[in-house]
């Protein structure tokens, strides 16, 4: 069992005379991204339902997606009455003269594509939106951190692959907790050795990250080279240091069926273990870093 990657949602929370603003802020917005993402996703989960089949659920949600046309077409269909009965002129509807699709056809195609079901095609996106919101946070959260207490010059170059590089190394050289930062996040992750390999990893995940939002998941050869490559990286920080195999193991048994799945189908599906790497990477950062602050104060 490696951390990073399982299915953990507890927070550490302040005593009640411990105002430590950024933590407090960064857990009001995780707290309901996750609460969010949790029930969204067991939603869709038949595992929630114990008088309902797979099968039975399936279908469920076929129906569900297959109806959503007939929808659009009665509000469509009653435009033009409401129109005339409020004494205006409806006129001519452009869409009506062009080569338009339902959301719900294309969506089905896509499942197809990724040969899924639609409730795991709903399950993917559902994922994917999570992925992306962790990200988010923990990239604003540490940017906010980085201006208001380091330097507020030279913002727009802290995004990205540059928040661990840039911004958290220069909090934790400001605040003079280096060492004592990555004591903290290697207790509380049991992954991450020091520096490079929490950079190499983010650096891994804001790669993944940028397929997603330029790419649509989408991997070309020159993509899955860099994946490849980005993984390896990692790999290479804890070479030799036999403590740490076990993870390093169970790690490689979970990114090897990612670069399985974009060398046969050029896409990359976003489950929950991806969702749990960057909810749990995050987590452990920010509250290493509170840890810190507070032994400080």
């Amino acid at each position: 069992m490696l951390l990073l990657t399982s299915f953990l949602v507890d927070i550490l929370i302040p005593e009640e005379d411990e105002n430590i603003s950024f933590y407090n802020n960064f857990l009001s917005q995780y707290t309901s991204i996750t609460v969010t993402a949790i029930v969204s996703q067991l939603t869709f989960s038949h595992e929630t339902y114990t008088d309902m089949t797979k099968e039975a659920l399936d279908n469920d949600i076929n129906n569900m997606i297959e109806s959503i046309p007939d929808a659009a077409n009665q509000r469509r269909t009653a435009y033009p009455f409401y129109c005339r009965g409020a004494m205006i002129d409806p006129g001519s509807t452009i869409q009506e003269e062009e080569n338009r699709s339902f959301i719900s056809n294309l969506f089905i195609q896509d499942a197809t594509k990724y040969n899924l079901s639609n409730r795991e095609m709903v399950l993917k996106g559902l994922n994917t939106s999570a992925f992306l919101n962790y990200f988010f946070l923990f990239e604003d959260n540490i940017k906010n951190i980085y201006i208001q207490e380091v330097s507020s010059s030279n913002t727009n170059s802290l995004g990205g692959s540059k928040v661990i590089s840039t911004a958290l190394k220069g909090i934790i050289e400001n605040k003079e907790i280096k060492n004592e930062f990555f004591l903290e996040l290697n207790r509380r992750s049991k992954f991450f050795i020091n520096y490079q390999s929490l950079n190499r990893t983010w650096k891994f995940l804001n790669f993944i990250r940028n397929r997603l939002i330029h790419y649509n998941g989408f991997y070309d050869e020159k993509a899955k080279k860099l994946f490849k490559s980005y993984y390896e990286d990692i790999l290479k920080t804890y070479k030799n240091n036999d403590s740490m195999l076990l993870s390093i193991v169970s790690f490689s048994d979970k990114i090897e069926k990612y670069q399985i799945q974009i060398d046969t189908n050029n896409y990359l599906i976003v489950d929950d273990v991806l969702e749990n790497i960057i909810r749990n990477t995050s987590i452990s950062i920010m509250e290493s870093l509170f840890i810190c602050e507070k032994n400080k104060s």
